[in-house]
């Protein structure tokens, strides 16, 4: 078992260890230069964990009240030692954190059925993107690769079918927004 795993938001630090995780965790399918790390990391959020050595990454992004994860690897030797779950959870809170209602897992179909076993014990389900309601139907069409597998999670027992209200900064007090003005003002 790993003892005191941390969870943090990749930095450009990890470019080289992402890179190597990513290759190795998806037995070769998968092999970015850390380069291509960087760029992901402008467009999406990255998330890794570890002890003092990173051992787990996933990179997601939320659209529309759908948390996207992808890129979810977890070095080879250190899988199924608990790492995995701690960092899909943080991403699940965060997701939760800005109201998303579902979180979809873009997994390579080339995955190990233990791979699949694991997400379904975190409440992951095996979806048909044709039977999704629209709005996660577009991002999972936008971002899933011809052979991935997609995996859902309800994030919400309810979707969101009202704008979400802004929080004001000091009192936490709801902020209502007004109709504007054609000119411009409340």
């Amino acid at each position: 078992m790993v003892t005191q795993l941390a969870v943090r938001r990749a930095s450009r630090d990890d470019l080289d260890v992402i890179a190597e995780i990513t290759s190795k965790g998806s037995r070769g399918r998968v092999t970015l230069h850390p380069s291509a790390v960087l760029e992901r990391l402008f467009e999406w959020g990255y998330w890794v964990s570890g002890t003092s050595k990173v051992m787990g990454v996933v990179g997601w992004q939320a659209t529309n009240f759908v948390a996207c994860l992808k890129d979810f690897y977890v070095y080879p030797p250190v899988q199924r030692r608990r790492v995995g779950t701690p960092l899909l959870r943080r991403v699940e809170e965060e997701a939760k954190a800005l109201s998303c209602e579902v979180a979809l897992l873009l997994v390579d179909g080339g995955s190990s059925w233990r791979a699949i076993k694991f997400y379904r014990e975190l409440g992951y389900e095996r979806t048909n993107v044709g039977e999704m309601t629209k709005a996660w139907r577009e991002v999972a069409e936008e971002h899933k690769l011809p052979d991935d597998i997609v995996l859902t999670k309800r994030l919400r027992e309810k979707r969101v079918m009202a704008p979400v209200q802004a929080q004001s900064g000091r009192s936490g007090e709801v902020v209502r927004k007004g109709r504007l003005k054609k000119d411009g003002t409340g």
